[in-house]
């Protein structure tokens, strides 16, 4: 995972918990972090916004069950080779999101099978933290939100799909 997620060659042995935390206090030394070493547990402390960067589709619904009446703010970023897939949900705009995104989880034998330099590369996961970023930032605005946002690079499409609201 050393350059498809850019971690850096003395991070090899280090949980990526810390070794993400480090960096982003290199950036900005007044950060505040708290690092858990450990798997996600539905009694796991959460705040109020959960990123979600997981490789398992089941532990993507698992997560998204267990937190999802404890925060205010979704963001599950999926990749496959060079597709980006951005999935958010917002308390400020309840509409479409919280009950889109269980739609969207699948049994792990429909994921996609690609070979393992194929699966993920360091520019489609930052351009993947790009566009999570920005629906967090759309939040903390109170803007409205994309639900659902996915980019294929290879064909330059982007799509932005608005799950439907019952009324």
């Amino acid at each position: 995972n050393l350059a498809a997620q850019g971690y850096l060659q003395d991070d090899l042995i280090r949980p990526k918990v810390q070794a993400t935390a480090d960096l982003c206090q290199q950036i900005h030394h007044g950060l505040a972090t708290e690092e858990v070493v450990d798997r996600f547990k539905r009694t796991s402390e959460v705040g109020d916004a959960i990123f979600v960067c997981v490789d398992c589709i089941q532990t993507r619904g698992r997560i998204f069950e267990a937190v999802k009446d404890k925060c205010r703010f979704f963001v599950d970023g999926r990749m496959a080779a060079e597709v980006v897939r951005v999935l958010a949900c917002s308390a400020n705009r309840p509409e479409g999101g919280w009950t889109h995104y269980p739609t969207t989880v699948f049994a792990p034998e429909e994921s996609f099978r690609g070979s393992c330099t194929a699966k993920s590369t360091i520019f489609t996961a930052n351009i993947a933290a790009g566009l999570m970023i920005e629906q967090f930032s759309r939040h903390l605005r109170r803007l409205p939100i994309d639900h659902d946002v996915q980019l294929n690079l290879l064909s330059m499409e982007l799509n932005v799909n608005e799950p439907a609201t019952s009324s």
